[in-house]
């Protein structure tokens, strides 16, 4: 299936369906609206083991549970919270906003009142990239929450796919992660205010949505990196080589790549339970994951066709790491690594000591 996504840049459909079959697309909800309720650590360990076998479906369903999460926590009552758990709604982020320079806690649209008892909402949007957006049941959208708001003063709302006119912009032909299907969208809703998180989104990033995407994302790429590692092995396994040093040098990085998700793990864990409060050490921390994790698990995929050869470059074989080395050169875009480590350079020097 993996092979056929990316070949056709196609929706992995079926993959899909698989996780909504066994229930892994409400992972991250309640079991008593019908989730499965898994820890950080199970759901990074689906992520990665996800990624041994499509990218695309890993990184769909890693995205998918953190706009489920949003939901759940800061939303748990509502209706409509209750019904996208029950059906197992695909949800897709629209966070993403023409003219802010990719800054998640800045917004340029606002929720605008329908009709006179502000019971009724509208809201244009101009999304540089919706990812698997044609193929949701559900949108997790930000905007300023009125027209008269900062553009730090933002809402998220959850709106049904029916409740949207969704215009495609542009086009998705890209080097990697082909199958997540992210062209950029207009968006026109017209939705219920009870669908509007109650909590303000610089809250809902800072407690959920930052801390459970960067960890989740690892995994996935953890699981690609080892991936490209076990292709890597079994060819030098099959040829009878047991002394390369750029297959040693790829599992050396991925091991230290495990040791920094561990620890990332734990540090999400404690700020979804609210046993740490966010702050600027935190965030410098879980930054420093995603930019680092990127970087070196396009490293790993790397030396595993270094290891691998002419073998690991063809598109296809047992032993090509062409998709994986390609689907991994996004990692470092999903949220550029740079705007990450200029955030972190100002906060680090507003904190004392290194961290």
């Amino acid at each position: 299936m993996a092979a056929d996504v990316d070949a056709r840049a196609r929706f992995p459909q079926e993959g899909v369906e698989s996780l909504r079959e066994s229930g892994l697309l409400a992972a991250a909800a309640p079991v008593h609206l019908g989730g499965l309720e898994l820890d950080l650590a199970e759901m990074t360990s689906v992520a990665e083991r996800l990624a041994h076998g499509c990218a695309a479906t890993a990184m769909v369903w890693a995205m998918h549970q953190t706009q489920l999460a949003c939901l759940v926590r800061h939303h748990p009552d509502a209706p409509i919270t209750e019904q996208a758990v029950r059906e197992q709604w695909l949800i897709a982020s629209v966070t993403s906003e023409a003219g802010v320079g990719g800054d998640l806690r800045r917004s340029w649209t606002s929720l605008s009142e329908a009709d006179g008892d502000g019971e009724l909402l509208t809201l244009r949007k101009q999304a540089p990239t919706v990812s698997y957006g044609e193929h949701a049941q559900a949108y997790l959208v930000t905007a300023r929450r009125a027209p008269d708001a900062p553009e730090g003063g933002q809402a998220a709302v959850l709106v049904r796919r029916d409740q949207v006119r969704l215009t495609r912009t542009g086009e998705w032909n890209t080097l990697g992660m082909r199958g997540t299907c992210s062209p950029p969208f207009e968006m026109d809703m017209t939705f219920g205010r009870s669908q509007v998180l109650p909590v303000p989104f610089g809250d809902v990033a800072a407690r959920t949505m930052v801390p459970l995407s960067h960890v989740l994302w690892t995994g996935v790429w953890t699981g690609l990196a080892a991936e490209a590692v076990r292709r890597a092995a079994a060819l030098c396994r099959a040829r009878g080589s047991s002394d390369n040093p750029s297959l040693a040098l790829a599992h050396t990085k991925l091991a230290g790549l495990r040791g920094q998700l561990a620890a990332a793990v734990e540090t999400a864990r404690s700020l979804l339970t609210g046993e740490r409060s966010p702050a600027m050490a935190s965030t410098v921390e879980l930054n420093a994951l995603k930019a680092g994790a990127s970087e070196t698990s396009v490293d790993i995929a790397r030396l595993a066709l270094e290891t691998c050869g002419m073998a690991g470059f063809a598109e296809s074989g047992p032993y090509s790491v062409a998709r994986i080395v390609r689907d991994l050169h996004s990692a470092p875009l999903m949220i550029a690594n740079r705007r990450l480590l200029s955030t972190n350079a100002a906060m680090l020097t507003a904190l004392r000591g290194d961290r």
